[in-house]
This record gives structure tokens, C-alpha cells and sequence, in this order.
């Protein structure tokens, strides 16, 4: 049976989106997502069942979340907060937007990638303290989405060469901006213990998504268990996360990464 609570989901319309709404409505009857792209019918529809509440919110902008925070009902009752915005570049037959060898990196992405990454979870953790701090006792929430990138570096032998022939790198942008989330989340668990808060982050490796298949073959190599994740594999991590099943939790990095981080 749901519990009477209510989280906020960001990025809640990106590929991983309909997942962590598994996970989130395990004990939340509401689910307020916030992204700058709208929710499918296909998620409407999927989730019927629950009280889904779509926001438009770029949340590097302050004010956008400071107006999102200030429009919620008094009365209901939002106890955690999970963080999955983030700007993360896929590989195709072009190549993969942003990359460069480190010595070229592009400063617009850069900037790009830690304001909407970063700053963004930043804003959000900070609105939602404010939000929640004063509500009542019940312990509060907050999850941030990580990856096996914000522990290690990426491989970048795995990722080949673009069109033209140029070798395909990360950017340099994505690991600095997940290996923050972590320093972000060790900094609130912390700060925010004495007032009920938990915090912890989960970092998945990479995702199954029908990738090139010699693409699937490299990265699957780096991992011990000889594959990528498939998302639904992260239903129950969120929910155990988003929960007090892990009421003795916080400040953790948990990796489900199939022991990629520890070759």
C-alpha cells in the first residue's frame, strides 16, 4: 500500500525517466516531474494509476525552481527529492556531441554541462530544504543520480573513432560534473543530519539502450560481469534508496556498475 508522500523527480522525461518513476512510486502516490521536454502519453498513461504532476523547469535557472517550489500545495506532503537531471552524450555513427581531445575542450559545453548538471541539482537540493525544512519531523529524502564515471575515469578506447576518422573521447565536462554530484552529496548528508535529512547518490554504469552492437561488445569487457545495465535493473535500487528500508543510509555513493569500478 502507497504511503500518503510525494517526491520530485528532474529529468523525469529522459530515457531512464519512466524507471525511476518505478522506483519513486514504490512509496510515493505523487510524483511531480520536472524536465524541459513534456512527458510522453506513452508515461501518462503507464503511471495512471498514481498522481503524476508535469513542471517545464530548467533547473539552472533559479528563479524557475524558486517559482516551482512556490507553487506546490502546502498540504501535500513532499518528503524526497531524486536528482536524474543531467546532460550525458550518447555515442551514434556521428560521433558523440562534445567530445575533444582535453586539450581542445569546448568552454560552452563545459559551462553547459556543470550549470545544467551540477548548479542545477545544487538549486534543487537547496530549494527543497528550504521547502521541507520546517514541515515536520518526518525524515526527508534526497537521491542524486551519479555513475560509474563520478569514481573513475571513462575508457575511452571503448568509444573508437567519429565519421571522419577522429578518435572519440568523453568529454572532459561529464566527469567533472559526476564526480561533483558525489562531493555534493557527501557535503549534504553531513550538513543536513541533525535536521532529518538523508542523502546518498546511486551511480549506474552505462545503460543498455539498443547501442551499436561492437560498441555493447567493447564496454561490456570492462565490465566483471560481462554486460551493461538494463534500466529496469535500477527499479529497486531507487525504491530501496527512496525509502526507510535504508534508514541507517546516507552519504554513500552506491555503484551498480557489475564491478566496472573496481578493475
Amino acid at each position: 500500500m502507497l504511503e500518503n508522500k510525494a517526491a520530485i523527480l528532474t529529468g523525469g522525461s529522459g530515457f531512464l525517466g519512466r524507471y525511476f518513476i518505478h522506483g519513486l512510486s514504490k512509496n510515493h502516490n505523487t510524483i511531480f516531474i520536472l524536465d524541459t521536454a513534456e512527458l510522453s502519453d506513452e508515461i501518462k498513461v503507464e503511471f495512471s494509476n498514481i498522481d503524476l504532476k508535469f513542471y517545464c523547469v530548467n533547473i539552472s535557472i533559479e528563479n524557475e525552481v524558486q517559482n516551482f517550489f512556490q507553487s506546490i500545495d502546502q498540504n501535500i506532503n513532499v518528503t524526497t527529492l531524486l536528482n536524474a537531471a543531467a546532460k550525458n552524450p550518447s555515442l551514434s555513427s556521428e560521433g558523440m556531441v562534445g567530445s575533444s581531445n582535453f586539450e581542445d575542450f569546448d568552454l560552452k559545453n563545459f559551462n553547459s554541462s556543470v550549470g545544467e548538471t551540477l548548479l542545477g541539482t545544487a538549486l534543487m537540493c537547496r530549494e527543497f530544504v528550504k521547502f521541507t525544512n520546517d514541515k515536520n519531523n518526518e525524515e526527508k529524502l534526497i537521491l542524486n543520480i551519479g555513475s560509474d564515471l563520478s569514481v573513475i575515469a571513462p575508457d575511452n578506447r571503448i568509444y573508437g573513432t567519429d565519421k571522419n576518422g577522429n578518435k572519440i573521447y568523453k568529454p572532459i565536462e561529464y566527469s567533472v560534473t559526476k564526480h561533483g554530484i558525489i562531493g555534493l552529496t557527501k557535503y549534504l548528508a553531513v550538513y543536513l543530519a541533525e535536521k532529518n535529512y538523508r542523502v546518498n547518490s546511486l551511480s549506474p554504469t552505462g545503460v543498455f539502450n539498443n547501442q551499436d552492437k561492437e560498441f555493447v561488445k567493447k564496454f561490456s569487457k570492462t565490465v566483471p560481469l560481462g554486460r551493461m545495465i538494463e534500466p529496469e535493473e535500477l527499479i529497486s535500487h531507487v525504491a530501496y534508496l527512496t525509502s526507510s528500508d535504508s534508514k541507517f543510509l546516507t552519504g554513500q555513493n552506491i555503484l551498480v556498475d557489475g564491478g566496472r569500478s573496481i578493475w
